[in-house]
């Protein structure tokens, strides 16, 4: 739902995830029973309530304190003019958890539940570079595992490479990797009461823009970064 923004029908949610109808249907009635979701008998679809736009916030709550995370990415969107993204490690993906857009013409479009991979954009590159070296080759291994068979695999030396860069100037820079002339600088940052939860905060815009203003960039979000706590590799 948060993808189309409508109601939706079992059918559609069917196909979306891959499940058979009956088990879709199932899954749809008791979600809605737990007052998540509302069933439209005239759309013959299902509607998010309010109580499901509140299922998340003792997330962000607890992973920073009096949840100031959202308000430091509206910070970073209005100091800087670029997209501010925070992002969490999600399998093999870089899932965007929220997305603020910033004063400086939209060049490009990205949405809360964007996902890239870890192995191949800026803000997975400062996600894995929190890691251990066994995490990332475990990650780039179920990377390849997945998309092997349709000839993407990414290189390992590769990722590797860009992970260590990341590590030894202390964020990261995607240039043009998605989407040509876009990117994104990108800095590991701390789950404040969640130590398990490997987060990161980037900035996104045209790499040109980037590149001019990076050292701005680079300061807040350090600055924000700094005040969540000391990233641990892990």
């Amino acid at each position: 739902m948060g993808e189309v923004r409508r109601p939706v029908t079992v059918r559609e949610i069917s196909e979306r995830l891959g499940y058979p109808l009956s088990s879709a249907q199932a899954l749809l009635k008791s979600i809605a029973t737990l007052g998540y979701l509302r069933y439209d008998s005239l759309l013959r679809a299902y509607l998010a309530t309010p109580r499901l736009a509140s299922l998340g916030e003792w997330v962000v709550d607890s992973m920073f304190a009096g949840g100031q995370l959202f308000g430091a990415l509206e910070d970073i969107a209005r100091k800087t003019g670029f997209k501010a993204i925070l992002a969490v490690e999600n399998g093999i993906y870089a899932h965007y958890v929220r997305v603020i857009v910033g004063n400086r013409p939209m060049v490009f479009n990205v949405q809360p539940g964007t996902r890239r991979l870890l192995c191949m954009s800026g803000l997975g590159w400062a996600l894995l570079a929190a890691s251990s070296d066994e995490h990332v080759a475990r990650i780039i291994h179920r990377t390849n595992l997945r998309l092997g068979d349709g000839g993407q695999a990414v290189a390992p030396d590769y990722v590797k490479a860009q992970v260590r860069e990341t590590r030894e100037r202390g964020y990261a820079f995607s240039r043009a990797v998605v989407t040509e002339g876009i990117g994104i600088v990108a800095v590991s940052a701390a789950a404040s009461h969640a130590p398990d939860t490997r987060l990161a905060i980037g900035a996104g815009g045209p790499v040109a823009e980037l590149e001019a203003t990076l050292d701005a960039v680079l300061r807040v979000l350090r600055e924000h970064a700094a005040a969540a706590g000391p990233v641990t590799r892990r």
